[in-house]
């Protein structure tokens, strides 16, 4: 790299420095200042820190205010996660108040996260569906996530989630607390608290499943295991295990171990945001004390891979990640029965409710989306209403696959048509309005129709809107893009055109039709590096020939920034099928 060049890179560091120490909240949300004990940087993901806290409500109804800039609270905080702590330059956070609080509304407790969901790039909605579907379906508790924006030690950090941990509480997981180093037989049953984990870093057991692949539980109460404990519990779920995979599919004795109908709602809930790393990690189970009481999967937690592909399949089959015991227990058709009863009954119910809570909470944090954007530009979700858009398809999509697949009548109000349009004009409409006519019937109201909302489209601009028909549409709807006024010759207007589903649009007609989710949200721009050479794909590999070791900055179709570590030389990276962008570049591998 050349002097002048350096030189280019430090002031455009200290530029993007400086522009975000002016950045402050958005006024739209509460907001958590919070300062560590001698502005002391959080580094740590095992030691605490020192810190105090206040938390001003904004005006934001149902909200108290906790501490003030004058009288802060004690706080202690360090870092939390895995590949979200050690991927991405916005942190998440673990914290400790030192009494019980009912920090924004949540249950009284000590003990929160503040989720940072940089690897969010539709529109912060992987959790906040997930876990809204997790209490629509009637899962026994689910924690409580509060959007909310953070000032740590003086510099805005962006739009958070305050989140409830999982953890033995009587407002959390109702279980009986089981000591640690138990040795008594009678009370060795309850209650557990485990984690099916993709890690090993913390105290766990591990049990032989199929194939040489062996499942880790991790577990998280009690924290340190007894003999006996070690013992009951490695037995039990050798026990559940060997069931599972039992040759007789017709002898469903590991129902005699697991409770179904709590299972039949956890799963429902993975497959419908379509989460394929949902049995893999961070998948939690619980166990009541007493010898009768059947092992409850949930609560659910982390949704980072929901929405990644477009529902084609069941989260179990062809993915890079292993699913633990769920593709063999969709085998059972006693399972199955309680999954299409437990999904039908959800259908017909509350369901089509999902997408009133995506656009209240979608506008909720609009604006705090924005002002967290301009801190944290890698991982834009600047335009809030598009990536909701965008999350409502992929819901339609995936609830009409899973119909045709377990049965269940999809609610009317799931129905809705989406449309894209590109324009093509000499000179760009300002504004795109979608004017959509039937026999007499204006869905989107009177002419000019009703506003579109900008997208980044395959890294074009484009427009798009989402409607749902109070009356079915026949084969003959039609549809006029316009900029408010009237006049095809005058540039105003398009041609009268058929309206298709998920048809993309320009000036002259329709030009395609979206076979996936959208590119709603903005994909970031990839930054250059003079060391990379050569770069090359083959089916599953990526291939990068350099001229010095460096980091090799990608993206994934959807907007999510991947790390790799470049040695000098030839370097071979295995990927997952899929899209991805390197240095503005498409690769399919």
């Amino acid at each position: 790299m050349t002097n002048l060049r350096k030189i280019i890179c430090i002031l455009a560091f200290a530029c993007t420095v400086l522009a975000s120490a002016a950045l402050e909240p958005s006024g739209t949300l509460p907001v958590m200042y919070i300062t560590t004990e001698g502005n002391t940087p959080i580094t740590s993901k095992e030691d605490y820190l020192q810190a105090t806290y206040y938390l001003d409500p904004m005006g934001f109804e149902g909200i108290e205010a906790v501490g003030s800039a004058q009288a802060p609270e004690p706080l202690q905080i360090r870092g939390r996660g895995n590949w979200t702590w050690s991927g991405f330059d916005k942190k998440p956070y673990r914290i400790k108040l030192e009494t019980k609080t009912p920090l924004m509304g949540c249950t009284k407790s000590k003990h929160f996260a503040l989720l940072a969901h940089a690897d969010d790039s539709f529109g912060f909605m992987r959790n906040a569906v997930g876990f809204q579907l997790s209490r629509m379906i009637g899962m026994p508790w689910t924690p409580a996530d509060k959007p909310l924006e953070v000032v740590l030690n003086g510099d805005y950090i962006g739009l958070y989630f305050l989140t409830e941990t999982i953890r033995v509480d009587k407002d959390r997981v109702n279980i009986v607390e089981q000591p640690d180093l138990n040795e008594d037989p009678a009370t060795v049953s309850g209650g557990w608290l485990l984690e099916i984990d993709n890690y090993t870093n913390d105290p766990h057991i591990t049990v032989p499943e199929y194939d040489n692949h062996v499942t880790v539980f991790t577990y998280k109460t009690p924290e340190i295991l007894s003999p006996l404990q070690n013992d009951w519990l490695t037995t039990h779920m050798t026990a559940i295990n060997n069931a599972i995979f039992s040759n007789d599919k017709d002898d469903c004795t590991w129902a005699e171990y697991i409770d179904l109908d709590i299972l039949a709602r956890y799963y429902i809930v993975q497959e419908i945001v379509d989460d394929y790393e949902s049995f893999h990690g961070s998948c939690y189970l619980n166990r009541q004390l007493g010898d009768s009481e059947k092992w409850k999967f949930g609560p659910v937690w982390d949704f980072g891979s929901a929405f990644n592909h477009s529902k084609s399949q069941f989260i179990y089959q062809g993915r890079e990640h292993h699913q633990t015991w769920i593709g063999e227990m969709c085998k059972f058709p006693a399972f199955m029965e309680v999954v299409r009863d437990v999904w039908s009954k959800f259908l017909a119910g509350n369901y089509s409710d999902i997408y009133g809570y995506i656009d209240a909470y979608a506008a909720q944090i609009a604006e705090a989306a924005r002002r967290d954007a301009e801190r944290w530009p890698y991982y834009g979700n600047a335009d809030e209403l598009a990536c909701a858009s965008v999350v409502k398809n992929y819901l339609r999509k995936s609830v009409s696959w899973l119909s045709e697949e377990w049965g269940g009548e999809i609610p009317p109000a799931e129905k809705a048509v989406t449309v894209y349009f590109r324009d093509n004009g000499d000179i760009p409409w300002g504004v795109v309005n979608a004017f959509v006519w039937d026999n007499g019937y204006n869905p989107l109201g009177g002419w000019p129709g009703s506003y579109c909302t900008a997208i980044d489209l395959d890294g074009e601009p484009a427009w798009m809107i989402t409607f749902e028909p109070e009356n079915e549409l026949s084969g003959n709807a039609g549809i006029i893009f316009n900029n408010g006024h009237s006049g095809v010759e005058s540039g105003n207007q398009t041609i009268d055109l058929k309206l298709v589903n998920k048809g993309i649009y320009n000036r002259q007609g329709i030009i395609g039709v979206m076979t996936g989710i959208s590119d709603g949200c903005i994909i970031p721009s990839v930054s250059d590096d003079d060391c990379i050479s050569e770069i090359s794909v083959r089916p599953g590999t990526l291939i990068v020939d350099t001229s010095d070791s460096c980091n090799l900055e990608i993206f994934t179709a959807d907007g999510r920034r991947i790390m790799l570590n470049a040695h000098k030389g030839h370097n071979e990276f295995s990927m997952p099928r899929g899209i991805y962008i390197v240095r503005g570049r498409k690769f399919a591998l």
